[in-house]
């Protein structure tokens, strides 16, 4: 969020977000969709927002900040004429206060609860440039590993059917036959010889790379969603983000917890197995343990 304005009179709250536009926006398509989905979810959310093109405000600022002056005044009144349970499920920032003790330090806070878009980061799906006009399996090698090359950059770490999935809808296919799989798996062969990318676990990643776990509750490619293309890594690096933000969870809470930081409202049973192994994994590797019906961080 560019800007936002709090709500004096309701700390937590604010009453509208504002999101500025400029050069990137307009130059590049992906940026474009990534903020209307942002914006989507964001409302979703309770958040109010009032965009501001760039152009227009240099060309005319007054009356640019005349508009964003009402829009202000209408999100409050806007606000003010939701019922007092509305408006607390729509808040945009909704909190509760987390009270730590330690010996005789009592140590308070704001958290933020039940918005999982808070807690991870949206995943963003790769959009290769391709030539539509030449078939996939009749596309020269080293061009369909640097293809690969530039999905797994975007969305790593990647599972090795999503990187086919994705290639063939670039070519705006919907489904891939043989031939087009045998050539993104040597595709697949050339980019890892190439020492860019990596495999693990059938999953393609980046050496040294930031793992963050992803929402996928918006995402296009449904075979995201699948419980078997999310990388126990990335399962592994939200159970230990929320053990450290909470200071220690409950088995069932994690479970709860990591499912909707991936965007899911329900857990699978498949989702469920996933995140119990990748429990158990950290503690085999002594990086988390359980003390007193909590799982805790392993502080050596």
């Amino acid at each position: 969020m560019d800007l936002a304005i709090a709500d004096s009179n309701m700390p937590g709250r604010y009453l509208i977000g504002i999101e500025c536009d400029g050069i990137t926006y307009h130059s590049s398509r992906s940026s474009r969709e990534r903020d209307r989905l942002r914006q989507a979810v964001l409302e979703d959310h309770g958040w109010i927002i009032h965009r501001i093109w760039s152009t227009d405000w240099f060309q005319r600022p007054e009356e640019q900040l005349q508009k964003t002056l009402s829009a202000i005044q209408a999100a409050k009144k806007e606000l003010e004429n939701r019922s007092e349970t509305s408006l607390s499920r729509s808040r945009a920032v909704p909190v509760e206060i987390v009270t730590v003790e330690r010996e005789t330090v009592t140590e308070i806070g704001l958290e933020i609860i039940d918005d999982s878009l808070n807690e991870a980061i949206i995943y963003v799906e790769a959009l290769p440039d391709v030539d539509t006009r030449v078939q996939i399996h009749e596309t020269p090698v080293g061009i369909l590993a640097k293809i690969v090359e530039q999905i797994v950059l975007v969305e790593a770490p990647i599972h090795m059917n999503e990187v086919i999935t994705r290639i063939r809808t670039a070519w705006g296919l919907q489904r891939a036959g043989a031939r087009i799989e045998s050539a993104v798996n040597n595709a697949i062969q050339i980019a890892l010889g190439n020492g860019k990318i990596i495999l693990k676990n059938d999953f393609l990643t980046v050496n040294d790379l930031n793992i963050t776990i992803r929402n996928r509750q918006n995402v296009l490619s449904q075979t995201l969603r699948k419980p078997e293309n999310i990388s126990p890594e990335e399962i592994s690096i939200g159970i230990v983000a929320t053990i450290s933000k909470s200071f220690g969870a409950t088995h069932d809470e994690l479970v709860i917890s990591i499912s909707r930081l991936l965007g899911f409202k329900s857990t699978s049973l498949l989702l469920r197995s996933n995140i119990n192994d990748a429990i158990q994994t950290l503690i085999n590797s002594n990086k988390i343990k359980l003390e007193n019906g909590l799982l805790i961080l392993q502080i050596d």
